[in-house]
This record gives structure tokens, sequence and C-alpha cells, in this order.
């Protein structure tokens, strides 16, 4: 697998040049800012791809995501106003500033990508929406299909319970909208691999500080990984089964796993 910034095999320094002129001065969208599906919030569209010299498109014929698009992709989302180190030192809680950015990985027919993230105009402190209404490439258009998404704990939080419930969403033929555990496209059109197999999606999650991140990936079976930047593979971790509030508490409480996630121990196996 080849990465690149070009998406039509350009020369080097043709890709230099079009990677200056066409710098955004945007860092993430705003749910607010964008297209909706059938009138319905939950189901946002961002524009794709997230045109960042750190981001990275890869050619790749492989089924599965391309590390060398995620790590990339997921160390520059940490570096987003308050998606890192954004919480009180005594508390622990998240500041005014601290934020939830989300994006989608894709796969268009020429290369792989992720969307812009977004982040939520609801307040600072909310978590961001996916755009479970996929992706509106701007070489190749919509109904591309998605493997997952990706976001960020400013806090250095965990994989919570909440996390381990979100997947691509879909549209049935009788109209209803459902989450998934494979790659599809919002209209319902399934990836597949080369023996026809469904590709099962995968959720992602940057955390920890910005001088020692985090970096996590699990399946909708609740297999937890992490990556690990001397290895460059991932490890698992952990089974994590999500919870769900109890009759006498709206909170939701952490994921069930075995063994424990354990903070301090992953930060000496650093």
């Amino acid at each position: 697998m080849i990465p690149s910034p070009c998406r039509h095999h350009l020369g080097a320094a043709a890709c230099f040049s079009l990677a200056l002129a066409c710098a955004p001065s945007r860092l993430y969208f705003l749910s607010s800012e964008l297209p909706v599906l059938e009138g319905k919030d939950i189901l946002r569209v961002s524009p794709g791809p997230w045109e960042r010299g750190e981001v990275p498109a890869v050619y790749s014929d492989a089924a599965t995501v391309p590390d060398d698009l995620l790590i990339p992709a997921l160390k520059t989302l940490m570096t987003l106003p308050g998606a890192t180190d954004a919480c009180e030192p005594g508390t622990g809680r998240p500041r005014a500033d601290a934020a939830e950015y989300c994006l989608a990985v894709y796969r268009t027919p020429e290369d792989w990508q992720v969307s812009w993230p977004i982040r939520n105009l609801t307040g600072e402190r909310s978590a961001c929406s996916p755009p479970f209404g996929g992706v509106d490439d701007k070489d190749f258009g919509r109904d591309l299909p998605i493997f997952g998404f990706a976001h960020n704990h400013p806090c250095g939080t965990n994989v919570s319970s909440s996390d381990l419930r979100v997947s691509p969403a879909m549209k049935s033929a009788e109209g209803h909208w459902s989450m998934v555990e494979y790659a599809v496209a919002p209209n319902g059109k399934p990836a597949r691999d080369s023996r026809g197999q469904l590709i099962p999606a995968w959720a992602w999650l940057a955390t920890g500080r910005a001088a020692a991140p985090r970096i996590y990936k699990w399946n909708l079976a609740g297999e937890v990984f992490r990556w690990s930047e001397t290895g460059k593979r991932w490890d698992f971790q952990a089974t994590c089964e999500p919870q769900r509030p109890s009759n006498l508490s709206a909170v939701v409480p952490p994921p069930r796993c075995v063994p424990e996630l354990d903070t301090k121990v992953e930060a000496a196996q650093e």
C-alpha cells in the first residue's frame, strides 16, 4: 500500500504545489453546517476527504482499513482545538474548551480516505455526532461504503459503553434506518471482499495525553485492541460489553471488560 496526498497520481512536485494552493483554513465542521438526510439531524453527511497534509490518501486493494491511513488521521485528530489535555487538573472534568470530534472512514473506487471531522455546536463538552448519513466525497459523491467511525476523548478516558454501540448506518428496503456490523453505504449497499464476503465494521478512539496518546479499535463483538507504536501492530486488550444505566440513574456506566482496561498498565508498556 502506498500513502499519497494526491488522488490522481500526480508527480511529487505537482502534489506539493497543489497541497499548498488548496490547503483549507478550516480545521473541522460543526454539525449544524452539514446537510442531513430525510430531515433527520442524526443523519448528518460529512464532506470528504479531510484535506490535511498529515492525513494521506492510501491506495490499496486490501479489504481492511489500512493503518497507514488510520494512525496519521487519529494523531491529527488529537491536535484539533480542545481535543486533548483539555480537562481540569483537580477534578478531571472537561474544561469549556474541551471538544470531541468524529470522522468517518470510507473507501472510494480509487483510494481509502477519512471525512472531515465534525464537532457539535451544542457545547464544547458535548459528544460528537458521527456522520451516520455518510460522506459526500468531492470526486466520487455519496453512496460510498463507510467502514466505521473514529473520535477522540479530550479527558483521556477509555472506551465508553456508548462508544461500543456505534457502527455504520443504512436504510433498509422497508425504509427503516439501523446500524449494522459491516461496512455499508447509507443506501444499503454493503462493501465486500474479493470472496464476496461482508467486511466487518470497526470503530477507533484516540485518547490519553497529547504527549502519550492511546489509540484503540474495536469491533461489534467488543474485542478491543490497542495500537503499539513500537511494534506497528494492534495488540489485543480485552473483550468489553457495554452497560446500560440503572433504573435509579441516567448515568451510563463504563463497559464491563475482561481483563479490565488499565491505563496505568498500558502507560508502562509504552
